[in-house]
């Protein structure tokens, strides 16, 4: 918009759209189709020489650095999260299970023996097993998610909660 309105744009079509007008009027045009014709010539040139270019960017380039924690990270990683259903991604299933298995390592459990799961659900809840257990067909949402999370918080308090 800044380049439409400048002076180098505005100008010469407002000169040729004078020009125009006048060269309409003294051929015969009536005055006020004379002046209206001159006013769309001067728009379409105007138009014509402030459009921008295939090499210039409409719109600005973001200036400056953005710090962590910025207003859309919190957004970005909702949607890295979750799909548009509400089920968790794979991707985020993985690392909290990453985060399970390290927990519960200190315990001396292995989230994925099948002999260990007794102690784990009594540990966590069956709940947030079944949800650490969930497979691709079958993702969880993110209040499943969330509340497995907080049972693995629990795991490294002394008396964990039991579900």
């Amino acid at each position: 918009m800044k380049k439409l309105l400048s002076l180098r744009v505005l100008a010469p079509s407002v000169a040729l759209g004078v020009i125009a007008g006048v060269v309409l009027w003294f051929v015969g045009a009536p005055g006020w189709w004379a002046v209206a014709t001159g006013l769309v010539a001067a728009a379409a040139i105007a138009l014509w020489r402030g459009h921008p270019s295939l090499e210039e960017p409409i719109w600005g380039k973001l200036t400056g650095e953005r710090g962590r924690g910025a207003r859309d990270d919190v957004q970005v990683l909702g949607w890295a999260v979750a799909d548009l259903r509400g089920h968790i991604q794979p991707r985020a299933l993985e690392r909290v299970r990453g985060v399970a298995r390290d927990r519960l390592a200190q315990r001396g459990l292995d989230l994925d023996a099948a002999s260990d799961r007794p102690a784990i659900e009594a540990l966590i809840g069956r709940r947030a097993y079944a949800t650490l257990h969930s497979d691709v067909a079958h993702m969880p949402s993110q209040a499943a998610l969330l509340a497995s999370l907080d049972a693995l918080d629990r795991v490294g308090l002394p008396g964990a909660a039991r579900h």
